[in-house]
C-alpha cells in the first residue's frame, strides 16, 4: 500500500509538470517569452510576467497579454461571452469611466500610462456615457495627454471574451475577466494626434443587488493593483510609419520592463523621471480638501480633459 502511494504521488508530480511544460510550450513564441506559467497552493496554473524578459524591441505586447489574460486549463471557469450577446449579463453603465478613489470617494481623474520606450507619462480620460453599438460593443471619447499636448479621441471597445473565474477558497472570491480589442482615433486636425489599437483587459464581479451586471472590480484596490488596463501601439497620424508601444490603466501597468521598480506600488526608475513623472510621484496632481468633521475630499487639480 505503501508503495501504490508513492508511485501515485510521483504520477501526480510527473503529470503536474507535464501541465506546466505544455501550457509553456504553448505560449507565444518570442524570443523573451515574458508569461511564465506556475501552480499556486491549490494547484492551478497561472501565468505570470516575467519583467525582466521583457524586451524594448517588442513594440506590441498586446497578443501576449491577451494570453495572460486567458484563463489556463484547470482553473474552475466558464466561458460567458454568449450571455453578454444573449442580455444575460452586461457591464456596468460606468465600466469604462475614468476615474479615482480617495478613501472610498469616487472622483474625476484620467488613467495613468507610458507611451514609447521613453515611457513618456500619457494621461487618458474617458467621457462617461459609453453607448452600446451592439450586444459586445461600445462607442467611446474621450481625451489624450502627453505634455502640452492634447487630443480628443472617439472609438470602439469591442469585447472579445468574458470569463466567469469560480471560487477556489475564501481567499481566492470568484470573478470575472472582460478581454477586448480596441481602437481609438484621434483627431488628425490636433498636434501629435493618433491612433491607439490594442487590446483591454479587466476584472470585474456581480453582487447580490444586481446579478446581471458586472461592476469594476475596484474592492481589491492596494498593493500591486491593477485592472482596465490597454495594451497596445500608438501609430502618428502625420507619420504613419511611427509607431510606439503605448499602455495605460487602473494604478499599476502589467508590463512594467525596467520603468516601474515599485515593490509593493508604482515607482518610476529615476533615469525615466520628468517633470510629469515627479508631478505623478509627488501626487501633486490631486488636491485634498479636509473638513471640519475630520473628512476628507480629493478633486484633480488640473482638469484639461473639460472642453
Amino acid at each position: 500500500m505503501e508503495l501504490c502511494h508513492k508511485i501515485l504521488i510521483l504520477c501526480i508530480c510527473v503529470v503536474s509538470s507535464f501541465d506546466i511544460e505544455a501550457q509553456n510550450n504553448a505560449l507565444p513564441k518570442l524570443y523573451h517569452n515574458p508569461l511564465k506559467v506556475e501552480k499556486d497552493a491549490l494547484g492551478a496554473l497561472y501565468y505570470f510576467i516575467d519583467h525582466n524578459a521583457l524586451d524594448l524591441d517588442i513594440i506590441d505586447y498586446s497578443g501576449v497579454y491577451e494570453t495572460y489574460l486567458t484563463p489556463i486549463d484547470g482553473l474552475l471557469y466558464e466561458d460567458c461571452t454568449h450571455k453578454l450577446i444573449e442580455g444575460q449579463l452586461q457591464l456596468d453603465s460606468t465600466f469604462f469611466d475614468s476615474y479615482s478613489y480617495w478613501e472610498a470617494q469616487k472622483f474625476a481623474a484620467p488613467a495613468n500610462g507610458v507611451l514609447g520606450n521613453d515611457f513618456k507619462r500619457i494621461d487618458v480620460f474617458f467621457y462617461s456615457g459609453a453607448s452600446k453599438i451592439d450586444p459586445l460593443s461600445y462607442e467611446v471619447s474621450g481625451r489624450t495627454k502627453v505634455k502640452d499636448y492634447i487630443c480628443d479621441f472617439t472609438g470602439e471597445i469591442s469585447i472579445k471574451k468574458v470569463y466567469h473565474v469560480f471560487e477556489r477558497d475564501i481567499e481566492s472570491p470568484d470573478y470575472y475577466t472582460i478581454i477586448a480589442s480596441y481602437k481609438l482615433r484621434e483627431d488628425p486636425s490636433q498636434k501629435g494626434s493618433g491612433i491607439f489599437r490594442g487590446i483591454f483587459g479587466a476584472y470585474g464581479y456581480i453582487d447580490d443587488e444586481s446579478s446581471d451586471i458586472i461592476k469594476v472590480d475596484n474592492i481589491s484596490d492596494g498593493d500591486g493593483y491593477q485592472n482596465r488596463n490597454f495594451v497596445g501601439i500608438w501609430q502618428s497620424n502625420n507619420n504613419p510609419s511611427t509607431l510606439k508601444r503605448c499602455m495605460w490603466g487602473d494604478n499599476r501597468l502589467p508590463f512594467r520592463f525596467d520603468f516601474d521598480i515599485g515593490d509593493g506600488e508604482m515607482v518610476v526608475n529615476p533615469k525615466y523621471f520628468s517633470s510629469e513623472w515627479d508631478c505623478f510621484m509627488r501626487n501633486e496632481d490631486i488636491e485634498v480638501e479636509y473638513q471640519e468633521n475630520g473628512d476628507s475630499r480629493a478633486k484633480y487639480k488640473n482638469v484639461w480633459w473639460v472642453r
